[in-house]
């Protein structure tokens, strides 16, 4: 199974992917320690996609958006643009690691 992972930043939205993801190993404390560790952590992800805000407004909306949990219109194409499209939930072959459990839900 693949994972991506979604990282908001002031200056855009990054999508890092991960092939082979093992649940199991995700609970393991040293692989949550690699996610600290820029230099192990580049040696797990390749960054996929990287789109940078175009204006202040926009940085602002998104990141304001992204505080609340909310999903905007620019994050929501953002991911439809490059996470694989799925027919069904249950044929899905991907998860999206993302760090607000508000924002999952939507």
């Amino acid at each position: 199974m693949q994972l991506f992972l979604l990282f908001e930043t002031a200056a855009g939205y990054a999508l890092f992917e991960r092939e082979e993801y093992d649940e199991i190993a995700g609970e393991l404390e040293q692989v949550q320690g690699a996610i600290k560790d820029f230099e192990r952590f580049a040696t797990l992800v390749k960054m996929k996609a990287y789109q940078p805000f175009k204006t202040a407004d926009e940085a602002l909306e998104n990141i304001f958006a992204v505080s609340r949990g909310e999903v905007t219109e620019t994050l929501q194409q953002f991911l439809q643009s490059y996470l694989p499209k799925v027919k069904s939930q249950k044929k899905q072959k991907f998860q999206l690691g993302i760090a607000d459990k508000l924002m999952g839900s939507q």
